[in-house]
């Protein structure tokens, strides 16, 4: 654990006495979800490392309880707070605490808990009574032999809260088990206000991490529009290096995730001229780049890639776009040669399967989009000696394969 930013402390010494509220309050606290704005969601952001965040409806404090022990009494459970240079954070409605050094093979039980805070001067500082969200448990991240089971959503655009569950419940899902929920993009139509953020896709998280999975975002070109999308990482959180793009091993993968950005020029009236996606998008091809020569790319038994925007959908019209244009020029030359075993894109809100071709060597995976008779869940699963990829429609009809 980032020791800077976060402290944790097992047992119930005096350096645990300091960080209230005590695990008593936590059992004595109001009704789970009383007092929370959004209750506590779980984000999948490392191959070991889970963001817990939550928004209280008043400012308040910040503590996390948790444990991958089965066998470990309550009372002796961890407890992490955020700290910043030499302050616990408080007095917020956003919290956030990051677990770093989980153990991916094993299930991770936590409880988040505020106290509002009343007063807060220089030296009056006033506590109300504490709320809690009860106990959470997610499910480990990796099976049987390091198996590796998740589903992967995009193009909700604000109807998460309507298709989650019902593609969660799909026989074909369900059996699986998904240890998380990857989301590749356009999850709400904008980010123009934290109220709409909150109705069209956060208030859909908290359900899901009660069901056991953390959720792992990847940003569309629709997080780009709007206010908010300047404060988006006040509510989704990056990857653990800072960017909404990269790489890391988890189970029998390597994973890649990229950053689309918009599907228009920067200089498009409707961006006022506060985009630089170009740049952004060229600073990612520069990464790209050392990624592949890495000995951990290049040992790698299987590469996937996420990204929201494809560079060939096979319709010249829609391919002439700004956006496939760019990934097509500045991404897709790197990955060429680069061994990788399929992409997974979104963005057209036509569900495809795009086939190897001498500039994409590599087959393309193309979710659909909200209405009902194009959206889908694609269901990822990887062991050491195979990786399938099945893309369901509502009605659990099988559309799409991809062998590796």
């Amino acid at each position: 654990m980032n020791r800077r930013n976060f402290l944790a402390v097992l047992g119930v010494g005096a350096a645990g006495a300091a960080l209230r509220p005590s695990l008593a309050t936590a059992a004595e606290a109001a009704a789970p979800e009383a007092g929370f704005a959004v209750p506590p969601y779980a984000q999948l952001i490392g191959p070991d490392a889970v963001e817990i965040r939550w928004r209280t409806a008043t400012p308040a404090t910040a503590t996390l309880f948790w444990t991958q022990d089965a066998a470990l009494p309550r009372e002796r459970w961890a407890r992490s707070v955020r700290a910043e240079d030499g302050m616990v954070c408080a007095n917020e409605v956003a919290h956030r605490i990051r677990l770093e050094g989980i153990d991916p093979a094993k299930p991770l039980r936590f409880e988040a808990v505020s106290e509002p805070l009343t007063r807060f001067g220089a030296y009056d500082i006033r506590r109300g009574a504490a709320f809690g969200s009860g106990e959470i448990a997610l499910r480990p991240l990796l099976g049987e032999g390091g198996a590796l089971t998740f589903a992967v959503f995009n193009d909700l655009h604000g109807q998460a809260a309507r298709h989650l569950p019902h593609f969660l419940a799909l026989p074909e899902v369900a059996a699986a088990k998904p240890a998380f929920a990857l989301f590749n993009g356009d999850c709400a139509d904008d980010c123009a206000t934290q109220a709409g953020l909150e109705k069209r896709f956060l208030n859909a998280l908290p359900p899901l991490t009660r069901a056991g999975l953390p959720a792992l975002f990847l940003r569309g070109n629709h997080e780009y529009r709007g206010a908010m999308a300047r404060r988006i990482r006040d509510n989704l959180a990056p990857l653990a290096n800072g960017h909404y793009y990269g790489a890391f091993d988890l189970g029998p993968l390597r994973f890649l995730f990229l950053d689309s950005g918009e599907d228009k020029p920067d200089d498009s009236k409707v961006y006022g001229g506060l985009l630089a996606t170009d740049a952004y998008l060229q600073e990612q091809a520069d990464w790209l780049r050392r990624e592949i020569a890495t000995p951990e790319w290049k040992a790698a038994k299987r590469r996937v890639a996420f990204w929201h925007i494809p560079p060939n959908r096979g319709d010249a019209q829609e391919d002439a776009w700004h956006g496939p244009t760019r990934m097509r020029n500045v991404i897709s030359p790197i990955l060429k040669g680069a061994g990788l075993d399929v992409a997974v894109c979104a963005h057209t809100h036509h569900h495809d399967l795009r086939p190897v071709e001498e500039a994409y060597p590599y087959p393309t995976l193309i979710g659909g989009g909200p209405r009902d008779n194009e959206a889908t869940v694609i269901l990822v699963r990887a062991t050491a000696d195979a990786l399938t990829l099945t893309a369901y429609d509502r009605e659990g009809r099988q559309v799409h394969q991809v062998k590796a």
